[in-house]
């Protein structure tokens, strides 16, 4: 039985001698691949099989076992490959999707990690936005999107000083707030229209925002406590993420063409 698929790689592992086993993340889910041969050199789907290639997959199915008979490229994100902080990211997006995907029809996630890898590869978005915006737009695609529409307690819509508040999934004006947990986070109203519009904008207008280096910084903060405390998870790649880029400066936002801006 053939089966075509369009699939990104998210990990690939050396099998026997030169086969390798990937696994793809299509709209149906994640589907282990086993690639005969993919190692040996010039193998004509070395490419293709590697990490974070986007293909045309064609599938031979025997029983509940996958095996690559062809492939055609659709997008090879080479460019993420010159910068290793890009590629740092993109490492610790395949292992978060990798993490909650599974075999059930999932198109959302796949559009939403090849929207972040084409911004990787091209380079012109700051890294610490494409990370924001992969980690929250996710959890709202999974059903774990924050309350963001008012404060919990007053209904306030937009209050210029507000707490984000991690273990309760929601904020509350400053003047709500009882100042008492130590997870929850003070930020501007430009920080929560910037999350509003992650959670709940269009995918062709999703990455376009722009915040401020210090704003970004807090809704960076956010986003990632937020993710793995839904998710009860911890992450190599992640540590790795920032042991490259803690202390560095955020790249300027000078792109005419974000859109809306926040602060």
């Amino acid at each position: 039985m053939l089966l075509t698929v369009k699939g990104l790689v998210l990990r690939e592992t050396p099998y026997g001698e030169a086969d390798k086993l990937i696994d793809l993340l299509t709209d149906e889910g994640v589907i282990t691949v086993r690639a005969r041969g993919a190692r040996k050199p010039g193998s004509k789907y070395a490419a293709l099989t590697q990490l974070f290639s986007y293909a045309e997959f064609c599938l031979r199915q025997s029983h509940d076992r996958f095996f690559l008979d062809s492939a055609v490229p659709i997008q090879l994100f080479y460019g993420i490959r010159n910068d290793l902080e890009a590629l740092a990211l993109a490492a610790y997006f395949s292992e978060l999707t990798r993490k909650i995907a599974t075999a059930q029809p999932q198109p959302q996630i796949l559009r939403l990690f090849l929207y972040c890898l084409h911004y990787l590869s091209v380079h012109s978005r700051p890294l610490p936005q494409i990370k924001s915006i992969f980690e929250l737009r996710m959890l709202t695609e999974l059903g774990m999107m924050p309350d963001l529409l008012c404060c919990s307690a007053c209904g306030e819509y937009l209050p210029q000083q507000l707490v984000l508040r991690i273990a309760n999934g929601d904020f509350r004006c400053s003047e709500c707030h009882p100042n008492n947990q130590t997870t929850d986070l003070s930020v501007t109203v430009g920080v929560l229209q910037a999350a509003r519009h992650i959670v709940f904008s269009d995918f062709d207008r999703l990455f376009h925002y722009r915040l401020q280096d210090r704003s970004q910084q807090l809704l960076s903060l956010f986003t990632e406590q937020y993710a793995c405390y839904r998710l009860e998870l911890r992450y190599k790649t992640l540590r790795f993420y920032h042991s490259l880029t803690d202390g560095c400066t955020t790249m300027p936002l000078s792109q005419p063409d974000f859109g809306t801006d926040y602060e």
